[in-house]
């Protein structure tokens, strides 16, 4: 059996085998003579500004971390240790299926902090719930910008078509259960009386308990959410098009980079549908998904010869940035200890 470091080395490995693979492959395949005329005046400056805009975006995310947990825990969140937070969680991120992989990192390190586990949980789903609003609304949208390229694609739009339906009936239990809290007790309760709990089994009844209260905790956070904090939710939903303005604005900078049209608008519709595409758990960060489905979209806006260069150019600060920032992060985090 695999130690929780080596699984984690594991999962690094393939993450960065499929996608250099991917990348290689891409460059092979779209590089000419045309190619390195384009990259022979590339303009560095617009590069910059890219890393730098992601950098931004991080920042972004670790006010509205700060500005939430505020709320619900009442103590104060450094800005400094909730953007150490937001990187911590993007190397589990980038090593686990889907993009959600680091939030259990982030209600962990929310506990250190003094918040319980239900409040942690609450801060995290209503970050999630907020990105989900605006995303989904977002690849409505854009779904109708690129409808001619789904159609004919009939292994994405059969994809997105599932995963939206999927995302719709989770969004309405999810939202079932913030009316209906008490129901979702009692299907709790059920679960654990088909495991037959009884007071011979004293670990499952001590579980029970406390799932009990963390839902108790969870549902009075979110009480207060819709109680006394409709302005905070408000500040932290422009945080959160910001943020993701921010983040699907990168490709057409680096397009400018490259001397290419930036193509604003349906770059960023192609951001929004590829976002849910990259939320599905397939590989260890999306390897391969990401840059096979980027590659997809963008080869009907850009030129061949610029498209393998500039998927490596996303892929780079998209995610080995992520990735690069967040494993430094946890590196220091377990060698000085998160609470100092």
């Amino acid at each position: 059996m695999l130690n929780s470091s080596h699984k984690k080395l594991l999962l690094l490995i393939v993450s960065l085998t499929i996608s250099i693979i991917t990348l290689v492959s891409l460059l092979a395949l779209t590089t000419t003579l045309e190619t390195y005329n384009i990259l022979a005046k590339i303009n560095p400056l617009y590069l910059v500004a890219a890393i730098g805009m992601h950098a931004v975006g991080w920042l972004i995310q670790g006010v509205r971390l700060k500005v939430m947990c505020e709320f619900i825990g009442g103590e104060s969140l450094p800005l400094q240790k909730s953007l150490k937070l937001i990187l911590a969680s993007y190397f589990a991120a980038c090593i686990t299926p889907s993009q959600f992989g680091g939030e259990p990192v982030r209600v962990y390190m929310l506990k250190q902090e003094n918040l319980t586990v239900g409040d942690g949980t609450a801060v995290i789903f209503s970050e999630r719930a907020l990105d989900v609003v605006f995303i989904v609304f977002g690849a409505a949208v854009s779904s109708l910008l690129f409808r001619t390229l789904l159609a004919q694609n009939i292994i994405l739009y059969a994809v997105f078509t599932f995963f939206g339906i999927i995302l719709c009936a989770a969004i309405a239990f999810m939202t079932y259960g913030i009316v209906n809290p008490e129901r979702v007790k009692e299907l709790i309760g059920t679960l654990f009386l088909k495991l037959k709990v009884s007071p011979k089994h004293k670990r499952l009844e001590e579980l029970k308990e406390k799932v009990h209260q963390e839902v108790d905790n969870f549902y009075g956070a979110m009480k207060r959410f819709k109680s006394e904090g409709k302005s905070t939710l408000v500040l932290a939903f422009l945080l959160t098009i910001t943020f993701w303005l921010i983040d699907f604005i990168i490709p057409s900078v680096i397009l400018l980079g490259f001397g290419a049209d930036p193509v604003w608008l349906y770059s960023i519709a192609a951001q929004f549908i590829l976002i849910i595409i990259m939320a599905l758990p397939t590989t260890p960060g999306s390897s391969g998904v990401a840059e096979l489905s980027f590659a997809s979209f963008y080869s009907t806006l850009v030129a061949a010869p610029v498209l393998g260069m500039f998927t490596v150019t996303w892929r780079l600060i998209m995610y080995y940035m992520n990735l690069i920032a967040g494993s430094t992060i946890t590196l220091k985090i377990l060698g000085e200890g998160w609470r100092e």
